[in-house]
């Protein structure tokens, strides 16, 4: 097998490599993206809520609803907490990923650039292999040539 051959291997290998980190890029960098929206989405329910409870509150409110309203107003606060705690998780884990692809990504043109070398030698190594033998050639039909006429 020529070296070109089993270097091709081994960038097949760091093509899928390459390949699976851009997907894990993707899939992490979409995940950021909803979970980005979860969050507007629940600060948005938050403050429609604590609208709501302003406007209830101007016709009169008991002291039940009340704690039942700051009570649940903490929970959509720790959910809030918990979301952006969430989304700097998942931003990590996006820059750990496209550190890995930028590595996956050089070794990946280091391996492009050796096939390439590899295959330039080896088609050198047969120009000169061809180049040899039509100089054989040419130097034994000069042969028979000079020899056939005497």
């Amino acid at each position: 097998m020529k070296r070109s051959e089993r270097l091709k291997n081994i960038m097949t290998m760091a093509e899928k490599k390459e390949r699976d980190a851009v997907n894990a890029l993707g899939y992490l960098n979409t995940k950021v993206s909803n979970e980005e929206l979860k969050q507007k989405q629940l600060l948005e329910y938050e403050l429609e809520y604590h609208e709501k409870i302003i406007e209830t509150g101007r016709t009169g409110i008991n002291g039940a609803t009340l704690r039942t309203y700051f009570g649940f107003m903490d929970k959509l606060s720790n959910a809030a907490n918990q979301q952006v705690d969430h989304i700097a998780e998942l931003e990590q884990q996006v820059d750990q990923v496209q550190q890995y692809w930028f590595k996956a990504r050089g070794k990946l043109r280091a391996f492009e650039s050796l096939v390439e070398r590899a295959e330039a030698q080896e088609a050198a190594e047969a120009d000169k292999l061809e180049q040899k033998a039509l100089d054989e050639f040419a130097a034994l039909a000069y042969l028979r040539r000079k020899y056939s006429d005497k």
